[in-house]
């Protein structure tokens, strides 16, 4: 099985980017703003619902921000 990990650098600077304002992205997605925010700052995992809304939102495939990792 091959873990994966979802770059929440990448979400973030993808909404920066984009033009999108995190509050607009939170609201629309059903997160709260504040869960979002420590998502995205990495103090919070995001869960698969959560992450697929937010790509949802971005018009991107959820396969945009995911990233394999290397099993230790």
């Amino acid at each position: 099985m091959q873990i994966v990990d979802i770059d929440v650098r990448d979400i973030k600077a993808y909404i920066e980017r984009s033009g999108f304002k995190q509050k607009a992205v939170a609201e629309k997605s059903g997160l709260d703003e504040y869960k979002l925010c420590m998502s995205l700052q990495g103090k919070r995992k995001l869960e698969a619902g959560e992450y697929a809304s937010i790509c949802s939102v971005l018009g991107v495939p959820m396969t945009k921000f995911v990233k394999p990792q290397i099993p230790v």
